[in-house]
Parts: C-alpha cells; sequence; structure tokens
C-alpha cells in the first residue's frame, strides 16, 4: 500500500508540474509576443524565421545605401542645375559682346563679369555632397577635383564613378567625373575642350583691344567659336544631369521594390513567431481550468490515501 501511495503520489506531482509548466509556457509567450521560445520548440520555423530576420536586415542595408545615394544624387543634380545656368549666362554675354556698338570698354566690362563666372564655376566644380565627397573627382572622393594654376585649371580627379548597391543586383553611380562633365566637351573643329578653357579664352578674347578690319574679323571668329562652345558644353552638362535623373528615378523604383519586400518578410516573420494571442488566452484559460482540476484530484487522492494507510 506504501508503494502504491507513493506511486500516486509522484503521478501527481508529475502532472501538476507538466500543467504548470505549460501554464508558464504560454505565459511567457504572450509577454513576449513570440510563439517559439527556443530553437527546440519547433526547428523548421525557427531556421525559417532567422533567414527572413537576415533577408530583411539586407533589405534594410540596401534602403539605408538608397538612402544616402537619393541624398548625393539630389546634390549632384542641384549643383548641374547651377552649372547648367552658369552655361546658359555665358551664352547671353558671349551673345551681346558680338553687338558693334560695343567699345573696347564695354568688352571689358562683360569680360570683367565673365571672370566673376568663371569663379563661381569652378566653386561648382569643387562642390562637396553632405558627407564632405566632392562631387567631381570620379573615385577619388577626398581629392579636390579642379585647381586654377594660373596657365589653365588642372584636373586632379580621375574618370570614374563612386558606386553605391541599391538593391541586390544593382549599382547605382552616385558622383561623376569631372572630366566628363567639364572637359570632354566637343570643340569647334571637332577635337575636345574643357569649359574652363572656352570660358578662359572668351575673357582674353573681349579683354583684347580691336583695331581695324582684322581686328574685327578676329572678334567675330571668337565669338562664333565661344557660342559654339559653350553650345556643346551646355548640351553636355544636360546630357549628365538627365542621366542623374535617370538615376533618382530608379532609386524610387527600388525603394517601391524594397518597402513590398519589407512588408512581405515582415508577414512571413509574424506568420513563423508571432504567437496568436486569442488562441494564448484562451489555452492559459483551459491550462488554468486542467491544473486546478488536476490539482483537487491530487488533493483528493492523497486524502484518500491517507485515509486508507490510516485505517
Amino acid at each position: 500500500m506504501r508503494i502504491g501511495t507513493h506511486i500516486s503520489y509522484e503521478l501527481g506531482i508529475t502532472a501538476l508540474h507538466r500543467q504548470q509548466a505549460a501554464q508558464i509556457k504560454t505565459l511567457e509567450q504572450i509577454s513576449s509576443g513570440r510563439r517559439i521560445l527556443t530553437p527546440s520548440e519547433d526547428p523548421a520555423s525557427y531556421i525559417r524565421a532567422l533567414e527572413v530576420s537576415q533577408a530583411d536586415s539586407v533589405n534594410a542595408r540596401y534602403a539605408l545605401n538608397r538612402q544616402a545615394a537619393a541624398a548625393s544624387l539630389g546634390m549632384l543634380e542641384a549643383t548641374l542645375g547651377d552649372v547648367t545656368n552658369v552655361v546658359q549666362n555665358l551664352q547671353q554675354l558671349a551673345v551681346y559682346a558680338g553687338n558693334g556698338t560695343l567699345t573696347d570698354s564695354g568688352r571689358q566690362a562683360i569680360a570683367t563679369e565673365l571672370r566673376g563666372n568663371f569663379d563661381e564655376l569652378l566653386g561648382l566644380a569643387n562642390r562637396t555632397d553632405g558627407s564632405g565627397q566632392y562631387l567631381f573627382s570620379g573615385f577619388q572622393g577626398a581629392t579636390r577635383p579642379f585647381a586654377d594654376t594660373g596657365s589653365g585649371v588642372q584636373y586632379s580627379g580621375d574618370e570614374g564613378q563612386r558606386l553605391i548597391q541599391a538593391g541586390p543586383s544593382r549599382q547605382l553611380a552616385t558622383s561623376e567625373s569631372g572630366r566628363e562633365v567639364f572637359e570632354r566637351i566637343p570643340a569647334a573643329g571637332g577635337g575636345y575642350q574643357s569649359l574652363f578653357r572656352t570660358l578662359s579664352d572668351l575673357i582674353t578674347l573681349l579683354e583684347t583691344p580691336v583695331t581695324g578690319a582684322a581686328g574685327k574679323a578676329a572678334l567675330a571668329t571668337g565669338l562664333d567659336a565661344a557660342q559654339g562652345n559653350l553650345s556643346s558644353a551646355l548640351d553636355n552638362v544636360l546630357r549628365v544631369r538627365t542621366a542623374v535623373g535617370t538615376r533618382m528615378k530608379e532609386i524610387d523604383t527600388l525603394d517601391d521594390s524594397g518597402d513590398d519586400l519589407r512588408l512581405l518578410y515582415a508577414r512571413q516573420l509574424s506568420e513563423l513567431q508571432d504567437v496568436d494571442y486569442a488562441r494564448a488566452i484562451s489555452d492559459l484559460t483551459q491550462q488554468q481550468t486542467y491544473l486546478e482540476a488536476t490539482q483537487k484530484a491530487f488533493l483528493k487522492v492523497q486524502g484518500l490515501s491517507l485515509f486508507d494507510y490510516l485505517r
């Protein structure tokens, strides 16, 4: 009889512990919001959730990259817009300089204004993005791309573009080569001429006094060349600006795709990990009922056993 009492006691205690453990687990699920508390509970779901979490983290890094790229490209596009305005102003001044009523002093005044445009253009060519990287130095973001040496403007960057990983299989350029924007411009006659050289030549032309028919002819020829070169420079800047705009639109498209993936991953993780609160609360209520019933049964059985033993 003692062996039977001991066995019934152990069975009762085991049942109580089992019910209590189930209740504690449900409480932990409710408090944490997670269905899977340890990998051993559901290894397949745990591994899949880990894979989805890692994919979501990668997607988030791409989103941050695109955010940085959008900022750089926004600065780049705005700068190219400023360059466009300067070149258009240069074109207007070049046309006005051909006015036959202008004297040497009038052309000198235009040249003075052009020198201001030259300094403005040089400043734009050496502009940096928000992180201190030069926009037009190619790969070499820390290298100041252009310097006026006194004998001409020299380019110290390279012909590359800094790239950022904007998606799983897409890299986007966030910078431009200053050589491509300001130097590799088709010139009158078919060889290439930098915008700085065109502007410098125009300033020299307008500062040179005009004497006689030969002087007038040289002025007209020089102005025609300058206007042609400025037109080519404007076309080149607009071409690069269009390419930048295309990249900015692509970032928007990639952002939309990234947002869709983020929502997909969130839904998958929820299905794999999140607890069903309605079901968990129902389980908790049921477990509490079972626990109370088990406690009552245990006490009843133990009471009878003790009574039989004493009797």
